[in-house]
């Protein structure tokens, strides 16, 4: 068995097809099926049902999991190779949740630049599902996302972040600002501002309870969007209410353009997130070391309270 065979086995399953598997590997079909048939033998059973559509065996199941593996495995240290000395160059790949992005994008790239001006670093985002797939394909090193996106299968390691807060935010000036009751229909009049993604289930049932049957928390926001900055300025710009992680809106909290409502009794709300990489992965220093500036800028006050 070599590493060439089991990357043949990896393109067919993500192929379907030997034909299609052939061509992109650059090989004939006689050349791929001697390929799989030596590692077939070598691991003593058919991988693949070849008269049930290429489907997996249960040996397959298990040899495409520790061949994917493999895979990443063999492409980060060629990465590790050039990031362990003194940070010296490479490329790092980071996959962020909408809420992620809005807290650690300028941070991050800011950080980067000023201290390891060698490193390139490629922020990106996506549905979770994508995400996730790519972090097991080694087309990101590593994930930042809220917690509940994130599947419990064994090959993910998660870090946990501390809990952040959620709450509403108006602008200066508004109406509800200063306030310390708020109530449903006010919420309707003004219209809500939310990510797509940053309210989980059992956060929109707390909010349905606090503000009481049979109200329904999803029917006051009228604005959704994973562009969480643009949500922030929409807010600063109008009578819209912001619903969602406090820290995305704490710059223009600390300018005075927008305002937190203290509500009473307290919405004690929060989210977390998290830093997701392969179960059994090396991390390069350089990794490491934005994993710990992630930390850094989404701690928060912790908070006993889930969402």
């Amino acid at each position: 068995m070599n590493l060439q065979q089991l990357e043949h086995f990896l393109v067919l399953v993500e192929t379907q097809s030997f034909s299609r598997a052939a061509a992109k590997l650059h090989l004939t079909q006689p050349a791929l099926s001697r390929s799989i048939q030596a590692l077939e033998e070598t691991l003593g059973g058919r991988l693949l049902e070849r008269d049930k559509g290429k489907t997996l065996t249960a040996l397959g199941e298990l040899a495409i999991v520790r061949a994917r593996r493999i895979r990443v495995e063999l492409a980060e240290l060629r990465r590790s190779a050039s990031l362990l000395a003194d940070y010296a160059g490479g490329t790092l790949r980071l996959g962020l949740g909408p809420t992620p992005t809005a807290i650690l994008s300028l941070p991050l790239l800011r950080e980067m630049k000023e201290r390891y001006p060698a490193i390139k670093l490629l922020l990106s985002g996506g549905t979770p599902e994508m995400q996730v797939q790519e972090l097991r394909e080694g087309a990101v090193d590593a994930l930042v996302v809220h917690r509940n996106h994130i599947p419990a299968d064994a090959d993910l390691h998660l870090r946990f972040f501390p809990r952040t807060p959620l709450g509403f935010v108006v602008r200066a000036g508004h109406p509800l600002a200063g306030r310390h009751a708020l109530d449903f229909d006010a919420l309707r009049r003004y219209a809500v501002a939310a990510s797509g993604r940053a309210i989980s289930d059992e956060v929109m049932h707390r909010l349905n309870a606090y503000f009481g049957p049979p109200v329904h928390f999803i029917d006051a926001i009228q604005y959704q969007s994973n562009d969480i900055q643009a949500l922030v300025d929409l807010v600063r710009t109008t009578d819209t209410v912001f619903f969602g992680v406090l820290q995305v809106a704490q710059p223009a909290i600390a300018r005075g353009e927008l305002v937190q409502m203290e509500l009473r009794p307290e919405l004690a709300l929060s989210s977390q997130f998290v830093f997701v990489t392969l179960e059994g992965k090396t991390l390069p220093p350089a990794l490491l070391r934005l994993g710990e500036l992630c930390m850094q800028y989404l701690s928060g006050p912790l908070d006993p309270h889930s969402g």
